[in-house]
């Protein structure tokens, strides 16, 4: 019987919130290579590589809860199964499997959008899609030059999307940097930042109605 290595990999990125389809050859994975699958704006969307005892390691970050999941998959499901994977709130993170039901799962998606149920993952889900977008690109330019930072001393700092908002939180201390997203005038103040510090163990917001932050101890 032939074994199909080839699979293919849907996952919605956790930065921008694009929809990606990548091409996964398994038989280099368990070769100890660590595949990266790199969305467009940069951000790693996924890792897979080799596991304990032959198995799939596959490292996520997954849209709808801002986290990022680790997995550990055996390597005949993974190419005998189309799997759907699921994040630990019950959401999910993404599909891996034939490229036949990948393209399905796609077709769905566009119909959806053509017929306006669009899911909260797309671009209705965003009281401004083309100010949340501008503002993404944005941070990341900043992500990429170490510019954005938290005052802890940590520099690794993760991002979840709201409607109306972009949050940043430090991994370390738990702080939040509440950045607004809404009108054009919240992505004039963004734009305006060369970058952006979390304060430790506090929230703070960039928002047009008041230029500077504003402190919320916790």
């Amino acid at each position: 019987m032939l074994i199909n290595g080839l699979k293919t990999l849907i996952i919605r990125c956790r930065f921008c919130g694009r929809l990606r389809q990548y091409d996964i050859n398994l038989f280099e994975a368990m070769k100890n290579n660590s595949i990266e699958y790199i969305c467009k704006c940069g951000e790693i969307n996924a890792r897979i590589n080799k596991g304990i005892n032959n198995d799939i390691r596959v490292e996520l970050g997954c849209f709808p809860c801002g986290d990022k999941h680790y997995y550990s998959m055996k390597l005949k499901d993974v190419l005998r199964n189309d799997n759907r994977i699921y994040c630990y709130q019950g959401f999910q993170a993404c599909f891996i499997g034939s490229k036949k039901v990948a393209n399905q799962i796609l077709l769905e998606k566009q119909m959806n959008l053509r017929e306006g149920n669009r899911d909260t993952c797309g671009e209705d889900y965003f009281n401004n899609f083309k100010v949340l977008g501008r503002a993404l690109k944005h941070l990341y330019v900043l992500n990429q030059n170490h510019k954005i930072t938290c005052d802890c001393g940590n520099s690794s700092i993760d991002v979840e999307l709201f409607p109306d908002r972009i949050e940043l939180k430090c991994d370390n201390c738990h702080s939040v940097n509440i950045i607004f997203a809404e009108t054009d005038e919240d992505l004039s103040i963004l734009l305006r930042r060369d970058k952006i510090v979390l304060k430790e163990h506090s929230i703070t917001c960039i928002d047009s109605i008041k230029e500077k932050n504003r402190d919320i101890k916790k």
